[in-house]
């Protein structure tokens, strides 16, 4: 609050009015331009003013003392700050992300910053009435007199016993999840019936302030939010859930890339025939989760979309067990006039229809949503009935046009038949209708009519009470012929030896032309019993399927043939260069692991046959330990030819080689240090100094700019040494320490020694990180420094275009986009749907570092010597795509089931590292290249 008061108030009394002189008068801007001001006078100085003060308009002092606001106020501004941190927080979170976890606890804080507001103020004596005392209580009053607050009630009983935060805050998610929580507080802070509920301090009832909750949470309102599980599942049960990985022989791969990625067992984009079928009953595929199911049990009512014709509870259906479960029984008539029936077992009816306990357990009632049946009575040609006698239980049975019956429905005893029949033949009309037709009894009432058998052995007075009802499609144009009554059905049932009632098989009066309801019908006759007709309903009924059949199987032809081609020009475009397919490539079985008896073998007859022989083995089945890829390897990368015997000159060559240039760069290193300690001493004195007066800072800056177009080579030099010798030190201190081998201080150094020495030896190129990851491994399997460089170099020499400021990376990225097209379009489509993976970001640490990362060291030394194999048969120098598209294809089951996004999929693979089945991704890899050979070989 500010007080305003005059200071001349005082003394207008004591001092008589005086015209102003120019001098004295407040500078205007008219004044400052034309050079009337004081302003224009360099000499003129600043008068300062007392800053308490302030000009009235009139040109008066006025002091201004200002309040210091009360503890309700302050606590006020405090939960509105708090709730534009937590709303900051996440619109910077859905900026970055399509859509947000709900169970994150960014959107926690929120809840909890949204409660606090709702918290402050409140007359929590009053809650007590309401069974909670908290905010709970608000949303429960709401939900009385508001269908979007009861919604969210629902939905708060629901979730509520699957995460761990209190009730008072999931109500607030729910309704964020909605969309409707901003609305929700504005009714909450203008309603009347909740106003009493709070103080008259209170943060809601604050005319200025109470507003601005709900307008901050409009923002919030307009994130799309996704619900995930409470507790995110790691790799491992995400895995074993999928059912491990999906490694697929030479066969299914071979099929995926002829058929365009569609193989035996792999799920395709084309559509499949709609025709559905569960167990015995005519089914629709419907999901039992959550909110579905529950929708899915009031749509059994009468609603606005459909009229319930029909309904009837405790009607038994065989389960799959052979048990008899009773159900809910009801018949719907739709908004286009179609009829359906629907079944649901009494359990899922008691279940859905309370919120808090609805579904808290999936699993109990799983296996209950396979035993519901919905049938589309169009699809319907026949109607079984089976009773033994009027006062027995009846079973219905329905046959659609495939001859496919239904699970058999029983229901009780009484004229629930008759009524159920009723409503059906009530719902046909005027399309269809039942065939034969219910009888109209003396008192108007439907009833089951009264046929003959057509045995005359069989006495005339026993009724048949088996039928079989067919739907027949009326003529629009004239109305049905009315079924006779009864009485005259009685005096046709006494004429035994009438030759006409026998022929045409029912006791329709004498003279009742049948040939003029069967030319009203459109698809077949009136009656079942007429031999001399052609079923036309059931050929209608046949080619309308076999017409629906033949578009459909047509349009997956249709849809394989174009994805087809697509593939094949992806295939010419991008991937005819990634294999040879001049070289054959065999079968695994046909070869075995190199052994230390082998490689005696291929050293004592060093010939091309022997070198074929070695590279065929080490790519079906690798080399058998470590101890003798220190021999295989410098053959196997090239370092030296297969028929060169004295290696051990070489060596000694490399070793002094090696040797020299540590001194060389030593002597760098020591320069390097003590500049180091220069700078740091320089950094210290210069912290501690006192300050340096303003001309000085212009003469210093001048000294340190840098000269470096006068620096000399020496200098140059030393100066790229240094900026890569710190970037060595940092990352040989954290280069697997978990290892045993590097847990010894002088591995590390001699790590740090062969590093030094290539950097020296290519000192343009530099130090780039991950560097010290590649020639890890190759350390720890030759055990020395000498030929680990030498290696090393050979190896950086292919591995170098894949790192920054290079475009091998960019192309790699391409090739494996353009693979999973062509050998798994499902779930290509699914990673090419978020720009996220346009570029398939989330391989690009596996051929920077060459899988390392990825494996452990055992498998990481059967993947590199793979691909050099690979390499050097000539088979594919791309050998690292084909392993990275197995990796993909190998989890795509895990992948498409949980519709990973780009964060998940990398936090899935980094859970997963150091866990994969080397082995068996290898023979997929080997299977890859084969196929794509064959397939280039055949379009050649």
């Amino acid at each position: 609050m500010q007080i305003f008061r005059h200071s001349s108030a005082d003394t207008w009394k004591k001092k008589p009015l005086e015209r102003r002189s120019a001098t004295d008068r407040r500078p205007s801007v008219v004044d400052w331009i034309t050079g009337f001001s004081d302003n224009n006078n360099s000499n003129s100085d600043w008068i300062p003013r007392n800053e308490d003060e302030r000009l009235t308009r009139n040109g008066s002092v006025c002091a201004v003392e200002e309040s210091q606001p009360n503890v309700s106020t302050q606590h006020k501004d405090l939960l509105i700050s708090q709730l534009k941190k937590e709303v900051k927080v996440i619109m910077e979170e859905a900026v970055t992300k399509k859509m947000m976890d709900l169970n994150s606890p960014y959107v926690t804080s929120l809840c909890v910053a949204i409660d606090a507001c709702l918290m402050d103020g409140l007359r929590r004596r009053l809650l007590g009435l309401f069974s909670c005392r908290s905010s709970l209580a608000l949303i429960q009053i709401l939900a009385k007199q508001n269908a979007t607050a009861e919604t969210i009630l629902i939905k708060t009983y629901e979730f509520e016993g699957q995460t761990n935060i209190g009730p008072h805050l999931v109500w607030i998610r729910e309704a964020l999840h909605l969309r409707s929580l901003s609305t929700i507080i504005h009714h909450i802070s203008t309603a009347k019936n909740i106003q009493r509920l709070y103080d008259k301090n209170s943060l809601m009832l604050d005319r200025a302030k109470g507003g601005m909750v709900a307008a901050l949470l409009l923002g919030p309102c307009a994130v799309t939010f996704r619900r995930m599980a409470s507790e995110e599942a790691t790799a491992e049960e995400l895995v074993e859930r999928g059912g491990g990985i999906n490694c697929g022989s030479y066969n299914s791969t071979k099929n995926r890339y002829q058929n365009g990625g569609v193989g035996s067992g792999d799920s395709t984009t084309r559509p499949p025939l709609s025709i559905t079928r569960q167990g015995s009953s005519i089914v629709s595929s419907l999901d039992r989760n959550g909110s579905v199911s529950r929708d899915y049990v009031y749509s059994l009512h009468h609603n606005f979309k459909t009229s319930l014709l029909f309904g009837k509870n405790n009607v038994s259906v065989a389960t799959d067990n052979n048990d008899q479960a009773k159900g809910y029984l009801s018949l719907h008539k739709n908004y286009d006039g179609n009829l359906t029936l629907k079944w649901i077992p009494n359990q899922l009816m008691h279940a859905s229809s309370q919120p808090s306990s609805a579904h808290s357990n999936n699993g109990e009632f799983s296996n209950l949503w396979k035993n519901a049946i919905q049938i589309d009575m169009s699809e319907i040609i026949y109607i079984h009935l089976h009773q033994k006698d009027e006062t027995s239980p009846a079973c219905l049975t329905f046959v659609n046009c495939e001859g496919v019956q239904s699970a058999p429905l029983h229901l009780p005893a009484g004229q629930h038949t008759i009524a159920f029949l009723s409503s059906l033949e009530a719902g046909l009309a005027p399309i269809l209708r039942l065939d034969p037709p219910l009888w109209i009894g003396s008192t108007k009432e439907k009833m089951l009519p009264r046929l003959r058998k057509r045995s005359t052995a069989v006495s005339a007075s026993s009724a048949m009470l088996d039928y079989v009802f067919r739907l027949v499609r009326t003529s629009g144009a004239e109305p049905s012929i009315p079924p006779p009554n009864l009485n005259s059905q009685r005096e046709i049932e006494e004429e035994e030896g009438d030759e006409e009632g026998e022929e045409n098989g029912v006791g329709y009066k004498k003279g009742y032309n049948v040939s003029e309801m069967h030319d009203r019908c459109i698809s077949l006759p009136n009656s079942p019993y007429i031999i001399d007709n052609v079923d036309s309903v059931v050929n209608f009924q046949i080619g309308k399927a076999c017409q629906s059949m033949r578009n459909q199987i047509l349009a997956r032809a249709f849809y394989g043939w174009l994805s087809y081609v697509r593939h094949l020009r992806t295939i010419r475009q991008h991937l005819l260069h990634l294999v040879n397919t001049t070289k054959e490539n065999g079968d695994e079985s046909e070869y075995e692991v190199v052994d230390e008896k082998f490689w005696k073998e291929c050293r004592s007859n060093p010939t091309a046959e022997s070198e074929t022989e070695f590279l065929r083995r080490v790519y079906y089945c690798g080399i058998e330990s470590k101890e003798l890829r220190r021999f295989a390897w410098p053959y196997l990368m090239g370092l030296y030819t297969w028929n060169e015997q004295n290696c051990e000159q070489r060596l000694e060559e490399y070793t002094r080689r090696y040797l020299n240039d540590i001194e060389e760069w030593r002597v760098l290193e020591t320069e390097v240090r003590r500049r180091d300690e220069e700078a740091f001493i320089a950094a210290r004195a210069k912290k501690t100094a006192t300050p340096l007066r303003e001309g000085s800072i212009i003469n210093e800056v001048f000294e340190d700019e840098p000269t470096c177009s006068h620096r000399d080579d020496h200098e140059h030099l030393v100066v790229s040494f240094m900026a890569n010798l710190h970037r060595i030190d940092k990352d040989v201190e954290r280069c697997d320490r978990n290892l045993i081998f590097f847990s010894n201080k002088d591995n590390l150094e001699s790590l740090r020694r062969v590093m030094c020495t290539y950097v020296r030896r290519n000192l343009e190129e530099g130090y780039i990180q991950g560097m010290c990851d590649l020639l890890a491994p190759l350390l720890v399997v030759f055990e020395d420094e000498a030929l680990t460089l030498e290696c090393f170099t050979i190896l950086m020499a292919r591995l170098r275009e894949n790192f920054p400021q290079r475009s091998g990376m960019d192309k790699c990225l391409s090739n494996l986009r353009s693979l999973i097209q062509v050998v798994d379009p499902q779930i290509f489509q699914m990673l090419t749907a978020s720009s996220d993976f346009t570029h398939l970001y989330f391989s690009y640490r596996w051929f920077l570092l060459d899988f390392k990362r990825e494996l452990s060291y055992e498998c990481t030394y059967k993947v590199w010597e793979t691909i050099w194999s690979a390499t050097r048969l000539e088979i594919t120098e791309n050998f690292a795509l084909f392993f990275a598209l197995a990796l993909v294809t190998n989890y795509r089951d895990v992948i498409v089931t949980n519709n990973m996004d780009f964060t998940d999929m990398i936090k899935f693979f980094n859970e997963m590292a150091e866990r994969h089945d080397c082995s068996r991704i290898l023979t997929s890899s080997r299977n890859h290249v084969k196929c794509l050979q064959n397939l280039v070989q055949n379009l050649k």
